[in-house]
Parts: structure tokens; sequence; C-alpha cells
């Protein structure tokens, strides 16, 4: 073997060598430049769409807190209040405000009120609908009358007596309720409320005969109810 041509030619070459170990390195070091952004890139990514979950998460948490702490801590209530009062209707006050605050609201109570048969102490309810009740209306109890929850201090009084009459007892103009006054003979739910209207405007009735003050009620028509009334 010719070692003098064999050194010559790697002399001459030796540039070529070169170009192409550098080629060659450049390579590799290009292809694991890519992976490695490859690899950060999804890293990122993971990152931010965990971060995207977190915040999507904590902001529905901190939505749902809001609302609940909205419902539990409300700073007023609403109610209803009719009957012997001067100006019966919807008012909204503070919470914790007493059924005295809610008369006050409406004007204060007119001269027939029959105060000894409420409780002006109690705590209102958001939603509760209180009746005052008027002299000589008869009412449940003195400790309960007009109190929370109840549509009216009455409305035991009012379910008795549409159960009385459905069982041959007289309906009672003072406590009945819309559904007892249809009981009636001819008295339909129309008639019915304004027989309440007339009772809440003028205070309870004294005598049967007075229910011929409500319009459309005469002579003929009690003449047909009178044995089915009481007060």
């Amino acid at each position: 073997m010719d070692f003098e041509k064999i050194k010559e030619f790697v002399l001459e070459k030796k540039l070529y060598f070169i170009v192409a170990v550098v080629l060659l390195v450049g390579g590799l070091w290009l292809k694991k430049g890519d992976e490695a952004e490859d690899s950060y890139d999804n890293a990122q990514k993971m990152s931010q769409s965990s971060s995207a979950n977190t915040s999507a998460s904590a902001k529905v948490n901190s939505a749902s807190s809001a609302s609940n702490s909205a419902t539990t801590n409300s700073k007023t209530v609403t109610c209803d209040i009719s009957g012997a009062v001067k100006h019966q209707g919807v008012y909204t006050l503070k919470n914790g405000a007493r059924l005295q605050e809610l008369i006050e609201a409406a004007g204060g109570t007119t001269g027939k009120a029959q105060l000894k048969a409420i409780n002006r102490a109690i705590l209102l309810k958001d939603q509760d609908k209180i009746h005052i009740p008027y002299k000589g209306e008869k009412v449940e109890s003195a400790a309960t009358a007009g109190t929370g929850t109840s549509t009216n201090s009455t409305s035991t009084s009012s379910n008795s007596s549409a159960s009385n009459q459905e069982s041959g007892e007289k309906v009672n103009l003072n406590t009945a309720d819309v559904a007892g006054l249809q009981k009636l003979t001819g008295i339909g739910e129309k008639k019915a409320e304004q027989i309440i209207a007339y009772r809440e405007q003028n205070g309870p009735f004294k005598k049967v005969e007075d229910l011929m003050q409500v319009s459309g009620i005469g002579e003929k028509t009690f003449a047909s109810l009178k044995d089915q009334l009481t007060v």
C-alpha cells in the first residue's frame, strides 16, 4: 500500500472532511434544539390550560358563593300587610324589622284595629303576609294573630268556616275567606272578593243584614243567604 498517496489524498480532501463533520454536528444540534423547543411549547400549553381551568373553576365557585351569601344575608325583607291599617300594601324594610315597623310604614293602624290580638314585637320574614284584625273580628289567639308566614291572622278560622259550611253550619262573614264565602248560595269568586274588600275597608260586619251594604247584594239575594250567615 502506498502510504504517501493516501496521505496526500487525505491532505487534499481534509477541507471536505471538516465541512462534513461540521454539518453533521450542526444537524444534530439543530435537531435537539427543535425537540427541546417542542417540549417547552407543550409544557407551556399544558400550564396555560391548567391555569385557565383553575381560573374558571375559581370564578364559578366565587359566583356561587356570592349568590348564596346574597340569599342568606339579604339586607331587606318585603312583606304584605292588610286589614286595619291606613295604607294596605307591600312594603320593603330592613332585615330584622319587627311588625311594629311594618305597621308604621303602612301609616299606622286605624281606629278599628284590634291591637290586643297582635304581637307587634315579632320579627318579620321575607314574603310574610300580615293581616291586622278589626275590632270584633274573631282571631285564633292573641299569641299567633298577625304573625309570620300565615296568610292572615284568621286563616285557621276561615278554613274552619268553610268546613262548617260543608257540614251545614253557618258561614261567618267576618272570618270566612274567598273559598268559604263561595259556599254561600249564588256567591261566586268575584262577589266573595267584594265582600272581603268591604270588610277590610269598613271593619267587621256587626249584623248579617250589613251584607246588603255590599254592591250587588240586594234584599232578594240576602233573603236567600240569611239562614246561612252569622257574624
